[in-house]
């Protein structure tokens, strides 16, 4: 009798203290539909149907690459969104690509304001087209080390698989390509370097080298719509500093095509066919355990 009573005595103390333990709150953050500092919008989780005026509310470039104010620029019109291409080509020749394709906002740097799985951005553009529906966006972010960006294009390549296309496409900074086509939406990684370098009042200046992943997605049903938007047909005699001249004297081709951001880099042929000292990397720095992509994300 005695040893039943402590069993039941035991068997109490201990329901006692697992009602007295709270369940751990699982906490699932909501997609941000305003981008803000640590607003970590969620690009894997983009649905194309996002309001980019929403969204760019509180955190967006005007024209001259400042953050917009309205007290200060006045009201936000689609002339100050006109999505533009600007290379070296086309500021120098003054030509004006695409012809009222869409808008384009962007947004200053601003820390994680976006993220894709473990990867953290601070900038965040989009792209839409001439009824403000978005069509691809545009982020990138920079690592001190080449190992950490390694490690981030190992996870990405074991949640999609094996990407359809990867190859370097520049030497000087060893630029590389990746990309995945999903069911409604293409997404390109690219991977390079670069050098900073910092000067101070005391003369400790320094300079070191840093490692830069951007990406790319665009809904599949736009991107001939979009690589379109990139072409430009030069016309036989061009006015420039008062004189005519043929397109051939500036050595361009006559059909050309400017690349920007928003471009896929399998839209270039060159890649595609592996030549002019362009070279498929065959996935030899990324892990290649995983070989079917997963057809969406979680």
């Amino acid at each position: 009798m005695i040893k039943l009573y402590k069993l039941l005595l035991v068997a109490s103390i201990f329901q006692s203290c697992n009602s007295n333990q709270q369940t751990p709150e699982i906490v699932i953050k909501k997609q941000a539909t305003v981008l803000s500092k640590n607003s970590e919008f969620d690009l894997a989780k983009i649905t194309f149907k996002e309001n980019p005026f929403k969204l760019y509310s509180q955190n967006m470039l005007n024209p001259n690459n400042v953050s917009y104010d309205a007290k200060r620029d006045g009201k936000l019109t689609d002339e100050m969104l006109q999505y533009k291409i600007s290379t070296t080509i086309t500021d120098f020749m003054d030509i004006d690509i695409p012809k009222n394709f869409g808008y384009l906002y962007r947004s200053p740097e601003l820390d994680s304001i976006a993220r894709f799985e473990n990867i953290y951005f601070n900038s965040l553009s989009l792209l839409t087209n001439s009824n403000k529906k978005p069509i691809a966006l545009y982020a990138e972010t920079t690592f001190t080390t080449e190992k950490e960006s390694k490690k981030k294009l190992d996870e990405i390549t074991k949640k999609l698989g094996n990407p359809k296309h990867s190859y370097s496409i520049g030497n000087d900074f060893d630029q590389r390509s990746y990309e995945w086509v999903l069911s409604d939406r293409t997404i390109q990684i690219q991977t390079s370097f670069g050098f900073s370098m910092s000067v101070s009042s005391d003369g400790n200046n320094s300079n070191g080298k840093y490692y830069i992943l951007d990406i790319l997605i665009v809904e599949n049903k736009n991107k001939e719509e979009l690589y379109n938007a990139h072409k430009y047909e030069f016309p036989d005699k061009i006015l420039f500093e008062g004189k005519y001249h043929s397109y051939k004297e500036f050595q361009f081709e006559k059909n050309t095509v400017f690349e920007d951001n928003f471009l896929l880099n399998s839209a270039n042929e060159a890649n595609l066919k592996v030549k002019y000292g362009i070279q498929d990397i065959s996935l030899e720095n990324v892990d290649q355990t995983t070989t079917k992509p997963t057809a969406e994300f979680d």
